[in-house]
Formats: structure tokens, C-alpha cells, sequence
């Protein structure tokens, strides 16, 4: 089996941070393409509560803190040789699952606890999920 392509979920957290460590040190090593995965939530987690916010200045505020995501996410890859980095919405479990498919990773690398809702915590970690519905093999990194 050849690891060419790493996907490492990536929230900000301690552990999605140690995890993009290992990412870099593997790719490197195995001159591979690593690509750093952001699933933007909230968005999904707000639009199911009730709301009395106009829906215009809910559509501002999230493509404010996307674009803030993805300029953090450039600085963050600029001194990784061979990295690019996606930001999607969704549901983080599903959406890392189905991003995996849809770039045929090798290998997906993440963090053991991310900055996680409530609502992940009543329904189960995403490190779970994944590693139970990923086609790829899936690290941990504490």
C-alpha cells in the first residue's frame, strides 16, 4: 500500500494540531500530498435551532468566518511542501467520511478530541465515526 495522500481533519484544536504534525513528518518522509480538511458546522448546527435572526445577516456573518478560515488555513499550510487545504460545511463526521472518498486518501489522519458541540458529545465523537465508516485506514493522534 502507498501513501501518497494524507487527509488530516484540522479544527483549531491541541489534537488536530499534533495530528497535522504527524501529517507533516509522514509526508515528508513519503513525499506525500497532505491535505487539510476544515468542516465548517456551525452553520448546520444554527440553521437547526429557532431563529429570529434575518436570514441576510446570518448568510454575512458565516461567509465572514469562512473567509476568516480559510486565510488562517493558507497561513497555517504555506510552510508545508506538498499541502493544500479545503474548508467545507456540513456535519463533520459525514462530511470528513465523504471527502475522504471523494479524494481516494490513503491515509486519514486526526486528532482523538477537537473543539467539539454538545451535540457531538451526546451523539458520539467524530474520531469515532470516522474510524468506523472511513474506507481508509484512519490514525488517532492524542
Amino acid at each position: 500500500m502507498s501513501l501518497s495522500h494524507i487527509l488530516v481533519p484540522y479544527d483549531g484544536s491541541e489534537h488536530s494540531q499534533k495530528a497535522l504534525e504527524k501529517a507533516i513528518g509522514l509526508g515528508t518522509e513519503l513525499k506525500a500530498q497532505i491535505e487539510v480538511l476544515y468542516v465548517d458546522s456551525t452553520s448546520t448546527e444554527i440553521l437547526q435551532q429557532p431563529l429570529v435572526i434575518p436570514t441576510h445577516e446570518l448568510e454575512s456573518y458565516f461567509d465572514h468566518e469562512e473567509e476568516d478560515v480559510r486565510l488562517n488555513l493558507r497561513q497555517l499550510i504555506s510552510t508545508i511542501p506538498n499541502a493544500q487545504a479545503t474548508v467545507i460545511q456540513g456535519s463533520a463526521g459525514k462530511s470528513i467520511v465523504k471527502y475522504a472518498d471523494s479524494i481516494e486518501a490513503d491515509l486519514i489522519i486526526m486528532g482523538s478530541r477537537g473543539l467539539g458541540t454538545v451535540s457531538e458529545f451526546v451523539m458520539g465523537s467524530v474520531s469515532h465515526y470516522v474510524t468506523q465508516r472511513a474506507k481508509s485506514p484512519v490514525m488517532i493522534v492524542k
